[in-house]
C-alpha cells in the first residue's frame, strides 16, 4: 500500500483544503512560517491512529477563526489486491454492507476530530453506515480493523529540525540496534537464565548459612525482555581519527545519522512495514560542503521509503518539479500549496524566501546596460561625460552600470543562461551592434526567449545601435571617410554606394582602439553636438527603456 496524496483542511495555518501530492521523494519549499511544518504535522497526525498519540487539541491545532469547523485530513492510498488481500477483502465487505461496489484499487481515508478532540476515521465519509444492530456492529468491527491495518502497515518517523543529534540517536537508531543485537542474544537465553540461576543459588546458600533462609534471591532480565538487557552502544566515527560521534562536528553527526536512516528502513521493511520519513530542514546542522552528499543519501533513502522533507537549501531541491511543492501565505495569512513547472521556479522561491537574488551573483545594480565589448563600454562612458547633463538629463542611463562581455557571442550566452531570472530582479537593457554578428545573435535570442514566453522587445529590452553597422558607425560618415583616407590599413572592409554614402564597414580588431582614439579626439574638439545625432538617439532610447522597465519592476 502506498500513500499517494494528502488533503488538509482547518489545521493550524491551513484553512481551505490544500492538496499535497506524495511521491517517493517530496520536497516542500517556501518562506518561513508559510506552513511547511504544518503539512508535515498534519501527515503525522493522520498516522497516530485512534489513540491520538500526537495529542491533537482544538485550542492549538484548529485554524483560528473558523468557528465550529473541524480539522479534516484525508489520505489516498493505492495498492494491489493480490499482494494485500486482507485490506481489499475488508473494503469489499464494507461495500457489501452498504450495497455498493468497489471501483479501482485506490482507498480514501478521512480523519476529523470531534469537539472533545476524539479522532474519527472514515473510509466512506459521505456515505451513511448501515442501520440495524447486527449490520452496524459488523460494519464497525470491519471498519476499525481496516483502519488499523492501513495505518499499522506504515512506520512513520518525524524528525524535527529542533531535535538534537543525541535525541535522534536515542529515539531512532539505538532502539533498532538493541533489537538487532537482542535477536542474536535470544538463542542463548537458556544459558543466560542458567547463569543467573547459578548466581542466585550461590547467594541463597550464603543467606541460609546466615540463618536467613526465609529470604530468597533471584535474577531475571529487565522487564523480562532480552532487548532491555542491552542498554546502548558507542557510536564511533573515523575521519580518520576514531572518536565518539558526539565529539564530531554537527555536519558529520547529521550526515552519519542520515546514512543510518536507510538501515533503519530496511529493518522495518523486513517486518512488512512501509516506511515514511518526515524531515524538517535536514540542512540545519550541515556545512554547505556536505549538502550535496546528504541529498544523495536522502535520494537513496527514498528508494526504500517515502521521504517528505522541508528545506531552505537549493542543494536539497530535486531537479524534477513534480517532486516539489511550495507553500505561501495568502492575503488572510493562510497557507496555500502550489506546484512548479520547472526546477528554476522552485529554487527561485528559495532565493526569494532567503532574500537572495540571482542577480546578486553577478553584482548587478538597479540599472544595468549590457554591451558587447570593452570598446563599447568605454565609448558610452566617454560620451556620457562629454554630453552635459543640462543638455540631456538621462536620469536612468547616467545611473546605470555598464557591463561588457568580451564579444557578442558571450553576451548572448550570458543572456540565455540568466536573463529569465535577472529580468525579474533588476532592470537590464542589452545593446547590440547592428552588424551581421550582432544581428545573428539578437535574432537567435528573440527566438529563444519567444519560445519561453519571455519578453525580449526592441527598444525596451534591447537596443540595436544602427542597422547593419557596428557601434563605430555611430560617428559621422564623413569622419569615417577621412579616417579611411589616412589609414586604409585599419579596415578589414570598406566601401561606399553609388551616391557616395558609406556602407557597413569593419575595423580590424587590433586597430579599433586607434580608430576610436581618432574619433573621440575629433569629437572633443567640436564646439557643438551636431555631429552626435546618432549617439544621442541611441542614448535617448536606452534611457527611455531603462525608465520603462524600472516603472514596472520597481514601481
Amino acid at each position: 500500500m502506498d500513500l499517494i496524496d494528502v488533503r488538509v483542511r482547518n489545521f493550524r495555518s491551513i484553512e481551505s483544503e490544500q492538496h499535497i501530492p506524495i511521491r517517493k521523494s517530496m520536497t516542500l519549499v517556501g518562506p518561513n512560517n508559510s506552513g511547511k511544518t504544518n503539512i508535515l504535522r498534519a501527515i503525522q497526525v493522520l498516522f497516530t491512529g485512534y489513540s491520538n498519540s500526537y495529542g491533537y487539541a482544538r485550542d492549538s491545532d484548529l485554524t483560528f477563526g473558523v468557528g465550529r469547523a473541524r480539522t479534516s485530513i484525508t489520505a489516498t492510498f493505492d495498492g494491489d489486491p493480490e499482494s494485500e488481500p486482507d485490506v481489499y477483502e475488508a473494503i469489499d465487505e464494507l461495500h457489501a454492507l452498504q450495497g455498493t461496489e468497489r471501483k479501482g484499487e485506490k482507498i480514501s481515508l478521512n480523519l476529523y476530530f470531534t469537539d472533545t478532540n476524539t479522532p474519527v476515521y472514515s473510509i466512506f465519509p459521505n456515505i451513511k453506515r448501515p442501520t440495524g444492530n447486527t449490520k452496524a456492529a459488523q460494519y464497525s468491527r470491519t471498519h476499525i480493523g481496516l483502519v488499523n491495518r492501513l495505518l499499522g502497515g506504515f512506520s512513520l518517523h518525524y524528525v524535527p529540525s529542533a531535535k538534537s543529534v543525541d535525541d535522534i540517536y536515542n529515539d531512532l537508531l539505538n532502539p533498532f540496534l538493541r533489537r538487532k543485537v537482542s535477536q542474536v542474544i535470544a538463542p542463548h537465553l537458556s544459558d543466560i537464565d542458567a547463569s543467573l540461576s547459578e548466581a542466585a543459588s550461590a547467594l541463597n546458600d550464603e543467606l541460609a548459612d546466615a540463618q536467613l533462609s526465609d529470604f530468597e534471591a533471584s535474577f531475571s532480565l529487565p522487564q523480562q525482555s532480552v532487548e532491555e538487557l542491552v542498554s546502548g552502544f558507542d557510536f564511533m566515527i573515523s575521519d580518520p581519527q576514531m572518536t565518539p560521534i558526539h565529539e564530531k562536528g554537527m555536519g558529520i553527526q547529521t550526515t552519519a545519522l542520515l546514512a543510518a536512516f536507510r538501515w533503519i528502513t530496511k529493518q522495518e521493511k523486513e517486518g512488512g512495514k512501509k516506511v515514511l520519513w518526515l524531515l524538517e530542514e535536514p540542512e540545519s546542522y550541515l556545512h554547505p560542503y556536505l549538502a550535496s552528499n546528504c541529498n544523495s543519501i536522502l535520494e537513496n533513502l527514498s528508494k526504500d521509503s517515502t521521504v517528505i522533507k522541508t528545506t531552505h537549501s537549493m542543494a536539497f531541491v530535486p531537479q524534477d518539479p513534480e517532486h516539489v511543492s511550495g507553500t505561501l501565505l495568502n492575503e488572510k495569512n493562510r497557507t496555500e500549496v502550489k506546484g512548479y513547472a520547472t526546477f528554476s521556479e522552485a529554487v527561485s522561491e528559495i532565493r526569494s524566501a532567503l532574500g537572495i537574488r540571482f542577480s546578486d551573483f553577478y553584482n548587478l545594480d538597479f540599472y544595468n546596460v549590457f554591451v558587447e565589448g570593452a570598446s563599447d563600454r568605454s565609448l558610452f562612458s566617454w560620451f556620457l561625460e562629454l554630453v552635459p547633463e543640462s543638455s540631456r538629463a538621462w536620469p536612468y542611463l547616467r545611473r546605470a552600470k555598464f557591463e561588457d562581455f568580451g564579444g557578442v557571442r558571450h553576451l548572448a550566452g550570458f543572456l540565455r543562461a540568466t536573463y529569465e531570472f535577472i529580468r525579474q530582479e533588476r532592470v537590464c537593457v542589452s545593446v547590440f551592434d547592428g552588424d551581421y554578428a550582432g544581428e545573428k545573435e539578437r535574432r537567435g535570442l528573440q527566438g529563444y526567449f519567444g519560445n519561453k514566453d519571455i519578453p525580449f522587445q526592441a527598444n525596451r529590452d534591447f537596443v540595436s545601435v544602427r542597422s547593419r553597422f557596428a557601434i563605430e558607425g555611430l560617428f559621422p560618415d564623413q569622419w569615417v571617410k577621412d579616417v579611411y583616407e589616412d589609414h586604409e590599413g585599419w579596415f578589414d572592409s570598406y566601401s561606399v554606394d553609388a551616391a557616395g554614402e558609406v556602407e557597413p564597414f569593419k575595423i580590424k580588431d587590433a586597430r579599433k582602439s586607434d580608430f576610436i582614439n581618432v574619433m573621440t579626439t575629433r569629437a572633443d574638439s567640436e564646439e557643438s553636438l551636431e555631429w552626435a545625432e546618432r549617439f544621442l538617439v541611441v542614448c535617448d532610447v536606452i534611457d527611455e527603456a531603462l525608465g520603462n522597465l524600472a516603472s514596472s519592476l520597481y514601481e
